[in-house]
């Protein structure tokens, strides 16, 4: 019975002090250059070369806005 009374001040005690766990939100950092547009070319197609010249650059345009959105969903959502 001694033991038990010089127990049980320890758990009680144990039990009043719980750590206050605060949750602070962190805002994730994008790098500037992805949030920057991706330029697109505002050449006038007036032979098939140029045509050709034109889709060539709006496909890279293109390429290059996608692994924008790439590295951007990789920043806010690591794996």
């Amino acid at each position: 019975m001694r033991r038990l009374i010089l127990i049980l001040p320890i758990f009680l005690a144990a039990g009043m002090c719980q750590p206050k766990i605060e949750y602070v939100p962190v805002k994730p950092e994008v790098p500037a250059d992805l949030l920057r547009p991706v330029p697109i070319s505002d050449r006038r197609a007036e032979t098939y070369r140029d045509l050709a010249i034109l889709a060539t650059e709006h496909l890279n345009s293109a390429q290059t806005a996608n692994a924008k959105i790439k590295a951007i969903g990789s920043v806010l959502n690591p794996q």
